[in-house]
């Protein structure tokens, strides 16, 4: 026989979170999620702006070797294009503004990982927590279940309370597995820009850099679909 105390004892600590507080957590991860797609964006724009002032310091010499350029050449033989040059086709006050740019938009993009990284941390705990507080409120309901299985003569409140905890609980599992999915991709995202950002340098490869800016853009491990079921949840 099953005390009745202890099957009501039990159920307020291990009840489910109702609908509208899971939908509140819900929305509160979502506007996170918000503030890591605009940290992505300004990202993307320091990203582009680091590979157009890297080509810009390194570009090439002016081709001697082609004719027609020579010819110009020779025929605008100025004392300051012979200065450029020997320089190597390069201004002096242009390649430090070059290397100060370059500085510019690798701090930025450091400082851009640290903040995405407090982001993907602070989804993680709340996707743990509402998955932490479904898990506990679907044991907790299937442990009364198998004390009514044990004990017909349950009070009829109980099993009234029983029922009216399946409907918010469903809505708690659909929140957090959305935001289990949904903090998975992120990461991974996360993940791709770090090694990005770590790559950088003024060695690194003009195909490289184009790879990289495609890979940013292109977010191969967000999947749309899952993003678009998201919003929905709180549409």
């Amino acid at each position: 026989m099953v005390d009745e105390a202890a099957v009501h004892q039990v159920s307020p600590l291990l009840a489910p979170m109702s609908k509208d507080e899971a939908r509140r957590r819900f929305f509160d991860f979502m506007t996170k999620v918000t503030q890591y797609e605009e940290l992505v964006d300004a990202g993307k724009m320091f990203l582009v702006k680091f590979r157009q002032e890297l080509e810009h310091f390194r570009r090439p010499m002016i081709p001697m070797e082609s004719g027609a350029v020579s010819q110009l050449v020779k025929s605008n033989y100025t004392d300051r294009l012979k200065s450029y040059l020997e320089a190597g086709c390069h201004l002096q006050h242009q390649s430090i503004r070059n290397i100060n740019q370059l500085q510019s938009c690798e701090e930025k993009l450091e400082d851009h990982i640290n903040k995405a990284k407090v982001l993907i941390e602070e989804l993680e705990c709340l996707a743990e927590d509402v998955y932490s507080t479904t898990l506990i409120a679907s044991l907790s309901i299937l442990e009364a279940s198998d004390c009514s299985d044990g004990d017909n003569n349950l009070p009829a409140d109980c099993c009234e309370d029983e029922g009216q905890s399946v409907d918010p609980l469903d809505s708690a599992v659909s929140y957090s597995s959305v935001m289990i999915l949904v903090h998975n991709m992120l990461k991974l995202d996360y993940s791709m820009q770090e090694k990005i950002v770590k790559a950088l340098s003024l060695k690194t490869p003009s195909s490289e850099l184009d790879g990289y800016c495609l890979m940013w853009d292109l977010r191969p491990y967000v999947d749309d679909n899952v993003m678009q079921l998201a919003w929905k949840f709180i549409s």
